[in-house]
């Protein structure tokens, strides 16, 4: 138990408390809000201690399966497209436990014994003081991949895409190095990436990047709980604001010769002229956004009363897909997303559009609900297992824990498919091993 745990299970008990008294909810609804306070408080506390990416799994999860749904429930249940297929009691029953399970499987104590990242901390400032350019050539080297993703052969788009990522890693050496002016050219750094994804008008990765930017600024300078509190309030509201402008931004963005000041004008005539921050239709496309329960209730509803359970075999696909480059695979082009979708939903998307079902509402799909609660379990597990792995290994590669964002971006999505969780992982790790072995014996560099 953490030395907060306490004050967690005091927290998360009032607020579970006060939302049943104040709300008509189900059970396990109520023990589901307060598992999402439980390890919200946790990781709040726990912020400049330690690197804790299972903590920002749990986050994730229970805000897509549990709150969102509950919000979807209670404030929109009428929605025309996105409505909850089943009653509230019979997604809870799954959906809590399942969850609940997940969260124990990623703190399973066989593999919970982590070392100390203070130690790693303090490790990597020596290595930085040896190869003091480590930032440099990381912030070069995910531009340059950034740039050439889109330009190399597809079987080797996944690969830079993924070292694009190290962009990001640089930054948290670059604000370890010492380096004048370093705290300007952070934010100049993180406002020409915001300025990549404008352009791209995908807004995604670039919040998750910034989340664990959080996480790893929190470790390296130990700030305060009111700086925790600025700095959540901000990502809050940037948020908000991309969630409320980002459908007429994408639909205005192709005939505008400046995507920044289109942005800008945006934000400013929803913010200043129109009160839509606050509007019905603003609240209901956010509880939209975060619940990823319609569409494991769609499931819920569809499977296996038309469509069978699978049995494993999506998880089968997954692996194989993985380890299976496409030319022998030929299926691995379309596995998941679409083909997911509408085989255990019934529902047919317009073509271009593709939607995951999530690891939970894959492992129901493929087990009901029994099996499919015990399945998350082990997938828990397994990220648990990883990670210990991880630190293992970083007890002689220190650097190792600043790569943890890179590893685990797909993995602590809580919509993703596990095909593709999988193969960003196991990709992901090949990369990362792939980059040590070439700056050790190209430039010479052991990080």
């Amino acid at each position: 138990m953490g030395k907060y745990f306490q004050l967690q299970l005091l927290i998360a008990a009032g607020v579970a408390i006060l939302s049943y008294i104040i709300v008509d909810l189900y059970i396990l609804s109520v023990l589901g809000i307060g598992l999402f306070v439980f390890f919200g408080v946790k990781f709040f506390y726990e912020l400049g201690e330690k690197i804790e990416i299972k903590d920002l799994m749990i986050l994730l999860a229970a805000l897509q399966w549990i709150i969102g749904p509950i919000l979807a429930y209670k404030v929109n249940p009428d929605d025309p497209f996105y409505y909850m297929a089943v009653e509230e009691d019979v997604y809870m029953n799954f959906v809590f436990t399942a969850t609940l399970l997940f969260a124990l499987g990623l703190y399973f104590p066989l593999w919970n014994r982590r070392t100390d990242e203070k130690k790693h901390l303090e490790k990597i400032k020596i290595i930085l003081k040896k190869y003091r350019n480590i930032d440099i050539i990381l912030l070069a080297l995910g531009v340059v991949s950034e740039v050439l993703t889109d330009r190399v052969p597809s079987s080797l788009t996944f690969f830079f895409f993924l070292l694009s990522g190290t962009r990001f890693i640089g930054l948290y050496f670059f604000l370890l190095n010492d380096r004048k002016n370093k705290m300007v050219l952070t934010f100049a750094i993180i406002f020409a990436l915001f300025l990549t994804s404008l352009g791209e008008a995908m807004f995604h990765e670039f919040l998750l990047w910034m989340g664990f930017f959080f996480v790893i600024v929190s470790f390296i300078y130990k700030i305060s709980i009111t700086r925790r509190i600025m700095y959540l309030s901000g990502m809050l509201i940037l948020i908000v604001m991309i969630q409320t402008i980002k459908h007429e931004f994408r639909a205005l963005m192709y005939g505008s010769e400046n995507t920044t000041l289109l942005f800008a004008s945006l934000v400013e005539k929803k913010f200043i002229e129109t009160d839509e921050y606050s509007s019905e239709n603003n609240t209901n496309a956010m509880i939209t956004r975060i619940n990823q329960g319609w569409i494991i209730a769609r499931i819920m509803e569809w499977t296996p009363k038309n469509e069978p359970f699978a049995d494993g075999e999506t998880i089968k696909e997954g692996i194989i897909a993985t380890l299976l480059p496409r030319f022998i695979y030929a299926e691995k082009a379309i596995a998941g997303g679409k083909k997911n979708f509408e085989r255990f939903t019934g529902r047919t998307l317009r073509e271009g559009t593709s939607m995951n079902i999530s690891p939970l509402g894959e492992a129901y799909a493929n087990f009901g609900v029994f099996g499919g609660a015990l399945f998350m379990f082990f997938i828990g597990a397994l990220y648990n297992f990883v990670i210990f792995q991880i630190f293992k290994i970083a007890n002689g590669r220190p650097t190792l824990i600043f790569f943890l964002p890179l590893l685990f971006l797909q993995v602590i999505k809580a919509e993703t498919d596990l095909t593709i969780v999988i193969n960003h992982l196991f990709k992901a790790l090949l990369a990362v091993w792939a980059l040590y072995i070439g700056m050790e014996r190209i430039l010479r560099i052991r990080m």
